[in-house]
């Protein structure tokens, strides 16, 4: 069976690299609805949802089918995560930066199942609950860095030594993408004591944060400003030079994210945090961290394509015309 594994970065490589990317994300967003529909309890007990059973049973009502649900999702990110790995795993000598990565992803996702037992066994413990989504968004990070890679080695179709930073950067440019790492990583961290403080506990019987809401609310919103204050620079300092496309892209992405965020953010926050608007913004927690490490990668990253391989594992480059990109 391993020798019929692919040894080529293919459209179906890409593909899921994208379903792992995707899927990250998706799990960010049903664990928020558990939450936000106060089903964080609806099963019990973990591994089993109650004492006596494995699944939700009727008596359990809509808020075991959530959570029952949300559990059931893990098993669709292991199987992609697993689809993943075996797509690349042929590539080591030659790609192992997309193993490794695969790798991570596949046993961070069990490492949340069991963080989200815990998160049970504490009766959701905002601390613990943070804990969970700041591994979710750690795997998303993880995961945008592998469909980055996996996408710019198709691209250029087996060329080796095409770098990821493929347009002109300074030293603004390359001195501000880590700051906007941190502080969209900051903005994330923050934002989970701000959510441990609120009212949407997962349960009416959940512990909270004892901080002032105000208080946590204006922390969180430091790093934000820092983030925007970084990406106007970095997207006004793109038109003074010679910046690719994607470079370009990842820029106004990051800036339309922000944009996204921030307006959801004041709107929550002055209509009293209505479910529907704090689960947009856990997407857009989801997604700063998917364009922050997107600038980062465009203007900092060391990554060069390896090349699509041979049947022997070493890169070689094509001698004809390169195809048009997938």
């Amino acid at each position: 069976m391993i020798s019929k594994l692919p040894t080529r970065i293919t459209t179906a490589t890409k593909v899921l690299a994208w379903a792992t990317l995707i899927s990250n994300i998706g799990i960010i967003l049903t664990g928020g609805a558990v939450r936000l529909t106060a089903s964080g309890l609806g099963c019990p007990e973990w591994p089993r949802c109650t004492a006596e059973s494995w699944v939700n049973t009727p008596e359990m009502g809509v808020h075991g089918v959530i959570e029952f649900g949300n559990r059931l999702l893990t098993y669709v990110l292991i199987a992609i995560s697993v689809a993943m790995f075996l797509a690349v795993v042929r590539l080591w000598r030659t790609h192992r930066s997309l193993v490794i990565y695969s790798l991570v992803i596949g046993f961070g996702i069990p490492l949340q199942g069991v963080i989200g037992g815990i998160t049970v066994w504490t009766d959701l413990n905002p601390w613990v609950v943070g804990l969970h989504f700041i591994l979710s968004a750690g795997l998303v990070m993880v995961a945008t860095m592998l469909r980055n890679r996996v996408a710019l080695e198709l691209k250029h179709q087996g060329t080796p030594g095409k770098p990821l930073v493929d347009g002109e950067r300074d030293a603004v440019t390359t001195g501000l993408t880590p700051i906007i790492l941190l502080a969209g990583w900051a903005a994330v961290v923050l934002g989970t004591i701000v959510t441990g403080t609120g009212p949407h506990a997962g349960d009416p019987g959940s512990p909270r944060h004892e901080f002032t809401p105000e208080l946590v609310t204006r922390l969180h919103v430091v790093p934000v400003y820092i983030l925007c204050a970084a990406a106007i620079v970095i997207v006004i300092r793109q038109r003074r030079l010679a910046a690719s496309p994607a470079q370009q892209r990842a820029g106004w992405f990051l800036v339309t994210v922000i944009v996204f965020q921030a307006a959801l953010g004041y709107v929550q926050h002055l209509t009293g945090l209505p479910i529907l608007l704090v689960g947009l913004h856990m997407l857009g927690a989801a997604l700063t961290i998917v364009a922050s490490i997107g600038v980062h990668d465009r203007y900092r990253s060391r990554y060069t394509t390896r090349g699509l391989t041979t049947e022997s594992g070493l890169a070689q480059p094509r001698t004809t015309e390169p195809r048009a990109t997938v």
